[in-house]
């Protein structure tokens, strides 16, 4: 497994976060783990994602599906994501 950080940032968090929760059968399908969300403390907009991926074929899968594309936009994200991939070593 890796590790995955992705930050993006929305127009306000209440209403994407109902979107995120519902997109967890999508990131189940694609081997993709989310274990955390975080808010910045500068800005409550600016939401970081922590979790754990099966592979980087998963992810890119994932991140290039339309139905994310889709979601992303019904959630209100208004930047482009900002992904880190980690290997514990």
């Amino acid at each position: 497994m890796l590790t995955v950080i992705l930050t993006h940032e929305v127009k306000d968090y209440e209403p994407w976060r109902k979107v995120y929760e519902a997109g967890e059968p999508l990131r189940t399908a694609s081997g993709i783990k989310m274990d955390a969300v975080y808010t910045s403390v500068d800005n409550p907009n600016k939401v970081t994602m922590i979790g754990e991926i099966a592979s980087m074929e998963a992810m890119q899968s994932f991140m290039q599906n339309p139905q994310l594309a889709a979601d992303m936009q019904a959630a209100g994200v208004i930047s482009k994501p900002e992904v880190t991939i980690l290997q514990k070593k």
